[in-house]
């Protein structure tokens, strides 16, 4: 009785599964499985699919970016398209820019103009004031010493030395044996003194012209010969004892005679001065010398 019941009921539950197995086979074998989609497929459905635009805000209120002028500057740029909710492509496109070069005016250093050399000699100096024919000062010695009668030309200084007997002293000389030319030359003592005297004047001059100078000398015997030296400060320096002065020896070295003498130099400044030196060596008696006929001759550039 159980048994034929059991059975029963099992029956009941398995006829219709049997039933419905065929036709759900049926159901499966319809359903054909579908390829993986390829490239082609994906293109098409990108072309013909609705782009979805994603619309882009500006912040009005974003904080203002300054850019560096020396930076560069990247654009990316992505597209995203979304075809059928699956499928998203993504372009981006990166691109460098140069910043603009900033023009920088070309500055091109130019030298100052190079001065036209002056290529005219000036007038020669002579006569006059270098003639020692200006006319006499009364001269006052620098020491204090004794020197009746004395006098200085016009337009000329003097220097001397002293040692413990005396210094020299200045005078005008007329006498026709005593002047070179003219009527007056200039005249300085050295009698029983051993010093150094003379006189000095200034000329003008042209920087880089070459300047002759020539001068007479007449100077008295004494045991101890005084020498006569032409000096030149090319600085237009006024001290007899400055190094920038330089001296020349007479060239010619005799007594009671008029003796000549020249040099020449190469100017280097606006101004030179010209000396005229006796140095007496001892105190030993004699030695006067007298000077005349100074000038002075431009002879251009070298």
């Amino acid at each position: 009785m159980l048994k034929s019941d059991f059975s029963r009921r099992a029956g009941l539950f398995v006829l219709p599964l049997l039933v419905a197995l065929p036709a759900l086979a049926c159901t499966i074998a319809r359903q054909t499985p579908q390829p993986a989609p390829t490239l082609d497929l994906l293109v098409f459905e990108v072309q013909t699919a609705t782009p979805t635009v994603t619309p882009v805000s500006f912040l009005g209120d974003a904080p203002t970016f300054t850019p560096d002028p020396g930076a560069t500057a990247t654009v990316s740029l992505t597209a995203t398209v979304t075809a059928t909710g699956t499928t998203t492509l993504t372009v981006e496109v990166e691109e460098t820019l140069s910043p603009a070069a900033t023009a920088v005016p070309s500055v091109v250093a130019t030298s100052p103009p190079t001065p036209t050399p002056n290529l005219t000699p000036a007038e020669p100096l002579s006569g006059g004031v270098w003639d020692f024919e200006e006319g006499f000062t009364t001269w006052s010695n620098p020491f204090s010493d004794a020197c009746p009668g004395s006098g200085l030309a016009n337009g000329w200084n003097s220097f001397t030395s002293r040692d413990q007997y005396g210094s020299a002293c200045m005078n005008e000389t007329v006498w026709k044996d005593n002047v070179y030319t003219g009527v007056s030359a200039q005249e300085i003592t050295f009698a029983y003194v051993g010093i150094e005297a003379g006189v000095y004047r200034a000329a003008a001059t042209i920087p880089g012209h070459r300047y002759t100078i020539e001068a007479f000398m007449r100077r008295e015997f004494s045991p101890a010969p005084v020498q006569v030296f032409l000096g030149v400060d090319l600085t237009g320096g006024t001290d007899w004892q400055a190094e920038s002065v330089q001296w020349f020896p007479w060239q010619e070295d005799v007594d009671d005679a008029w003796a000549r003498t020249e040099t020449t130099v190469t100017a280097s400044d606006e101004t030179m001065t010209v000396f005229i030196k006796g140095s007496h060596p001892y105190p030993e008696p004699g030695g006067i010398l007298r000077i005349d006929s100074i000038s002075i001759s431009d002879i251009g550039l070298e």
